[in-house]
């Protein structure tokens, strides 16, 4: 019975990567030559599933251009593009509460006891409270872009160098079998800048 199950399990394994390798370089439904941006660096392939959702994680640098977008055979993927970021979360941990009483004395500074109960006779009470945080610093996410029938791709010049990640989901709608999927993240040529002779007009 265990040789049966290692074996059914190597042969999902073996199905998976034969998938993947069909994937490979998978880049028929998206025209990349029709920009001026390279496509070789952080782009990436994969096979998924109706209901999978994977994030494609990348680093854009400042002072470049990029220009992102989501191809496969399934025609109505959905994806967005999120910037994470950190934060200070507060969780209340306790509230301490302290009594301060002050009681009345006679002439002679001795404590007024009251008659009909023995007890000291209260002149003021101050109640304060201490409120006991933990402070933590999470991850959260901003949402910069998300594919809709009016945005089908993003394109943005980039200021500063910053994380961001790519999610896609293929819906449940989708064939069983899966769909390829690739996520392709392009970055434009630099341009370099030369001194040119006043002469010759030659650059160096």
């Amino acid at each position: 019975m265990k040789k049966i199950i290692i074996y059914g399990f190597l042969a999902m394994l073996f199905a998976s990567s034969a998938q993947a390798q069909n994937c490979e370089k998978y880049n028929r439904y998206c025209d990349a030559d029709l920009y001026d941006f390279d496509y070789s660096v952080q782009s990436a392939f994969t096979h998924m599933y109706p209901g999978d959702t994977i994030p494609v994680k990348t680093v854009l640098y400042g002072n470049k251009e990029y220009h992102i977008t989501v191809c496969s055979d399934y025609p109505n993927m959905e994806w967005w593009i999120v910037k994470p970021y950190r934060k200070s979360e507060k969780t209340l941990i306790e509230i301490k509460t302290d009594t301060t009483r002050t009681y009345k004395t006679d002439e002679y500074d001795e404590y007024i006891v009251d008659e009909e109960t023995g007890d000291y006779i209260v002149e003021d009470m101050e109640i304060s409270i201490d409120t006991i945080w933990d402070v933590k610093r999470v991850t959260a996410e901003k949402m910069i872009f998300r594919k809709d029938d009016s945005k089908v791709d993003w394109k943005k010049r980039l200021k500063k160098t910053q994380r961001a990640f790519v999610y896609v989901t293929l819906p449940m709608d989708a064939d069983p079998e899966g769909a390829c999927v690739a996520v392709f993240i392009g970055r434009s040529n630099v341009r370099k800048s030369s001194f040119k002779s006043r002469q010759t007009g030659e650059s160096y």
